[in-house]
């Protein structure tokens, strides 16, 4: 092998390496905003469920792992603040994600990766020319 090839070998790899890299900072990206988005609707269902409620009945909350007896005119404010800072964090989450994706996009595009089940797809289509088959439905 002369060494422009493996240059370019080498700068291929490299090529692959950052676009997984920014595939796996997406794929986390998203899994955050999954959780997130199940912690906003626990904390929705907690508020719904005690806004209606009388101020002075007891409730227990769970504070890092202690959990500690509140009155509901004590812990319904809390709730509805760590409600709008998730939602908050949901929302800069999508935004970067955004972000993220048109990165990856353009990324693709300018290197010319194809993801493998496009790759896929197409060498199954490829092979059904040659073959002259179709994926038709069968009677």
């Amino acid at each position: 092998m002369s060494a422009q090839s493996q240059d370019r070998a080498r700068a291929a790899q490299e090529i692959l390496k950052t676009y997984e890299t920014m595939r796996a900072d997406l794929s986390q990206i998203t899994a955050k905003m999954l959780e997130l988005d199940q912690d906003r609707n626990e904390h929705s269902l907690v508020v719904n469920t005690i806004k209606d409620l009388e101020p002075t009945r007891r409730c227990f909350r769970l504070i890092g792992g202690v959990l500690v007896e509140r009155t509901i005119k004590e812990v319904l404010p809390a709730v509805k603040r760590n409600l709008e800072g998730i939602e908050g964090m949901v929302k800069s989450l999508s935004e970067a994600r955004k972000a993220k994706q048109k990165e990856l996009d353009s990324y693709q595009q300018k290197y010319n990766i194809k993801p493998a089940t496009q790759m896929t797809k197409q060498v199954q289509a490829a092979e059904a020319k040659k073959t002259g088959k179709s994926g038709g439905v069968l009677a």
